[in-house]
This record gives C-alpha cells, sequence and structure tokens, in this order.
C-alpha cells in the first residue's frame, strides 16, 4: 500500500570552481515492498522538470532512478565506486561515484537520506557532491 507523502531534496554540488546549490519541494509516493522502502515523486529542478524519480531504499543501498529527458541508474553503496551513466538529449556521460558519507535513518511515517560523494569521468574527478532527501506522511 502506497502513502502520500511530502519530500524535501537538498542537493549540492562543486567542481572545483563552483559550487551550485539546489532545494525543491514536492509531493510523491512511499511504499515498502519486500524490505525495500521506494520513494517516487517527479522532479522540479531545473532541467529536471517533468523526469520521474524513484529512490530505491535498503539498509546499505540506495539506487536513485530517473526516468524523462534525463535517464540513469545510479547506485549508492557505502565506501564503493559504482559505474553508472548519465542519459540527456545531448547524448550519453560515462560516469562512476564514490560514496563517502552514507547516513539513513527510514520508516513508514517519516526518513531521512544523507549522502556524501564524488562524481568522476574518465578523465578524472568531476564534482563533489551532497544530496539529503527528507519525507514525511501528508498529515503527520
Amino acid at each position: 500500500m502506497s502513502q502520500a507523502v511530502r519530500i524535501n531534496v537538498e542537493s549540492s554540488q562543486d567542481d572545483g570552481s563552483e559550487q551550485e546549490e539546489i532545494t525543491t519541494q514536492s509531493t510523491g509516493e512511499l511504499y515498502q515492498k519486500r524490505g525495500t522502502y521506494y520513494l517516487k515523486y517527479e522532479e522540479t529542478a531545473e532541467g529536471l522538470e517533468g523526469v520521474k524519480t524513484t529512490v530505491k531504499i535498503k539498509e546499505e543501498e540506495i539506487t536513485l532512478i530517473r526516468q524523462g529527458q534525463v535517464r540513469t541508474i545510479q547506485n549508492f553503496v557505502p565506501e564503493s565506486r559504482t559505474q553508472f551513466d548519465y542519459k540527456t538529449p545531448y547524448g550519453t556521460l560515462n560516469l562512476a561515484l564514490e560514496v563517502e558519507e552514507f547516513d539513513l535513518d527510514i520508516n513508514e511515517r517519516a526518513g531521512e537520506i544523507n549522502l556524501e560523494y564524488a562524481v568522476y569521468s574518465e578523465e578524472g574527478l568531476v564534482s563533489n557532491n551532497q544530496l539529503a532527501i527528507k519525507y514525511f506522511c501528508e498529515g503527520d
């Protein structure tokens, strides 16, 4: 059974020359299936409008799935480097991410995910990133 949730997303990206911060608020749905939580919402950040995002939440892994004009599947595993493709209307980037901080506090009514990670291309470090996702049930 899914339930309506309010979702706050704060992200920052530092590429060494400038830092960009984005904060968005939206509504979405939360459900649990076989011990895994799923958080679904539509992006509202500039450049991602209309992109459907699913956050798959396990105890030791977060998977971020984006579908729309931007398509990607990113796996966040503590102290691990994972490969991913970032597909845009302008082409595909082959990237990797390495999780430095992984903090998770979730349940069926509210939750918080905090990630710090670095993104790499074949040429080296692209950016250092932070992502915080908070959700809570409507009416709480």
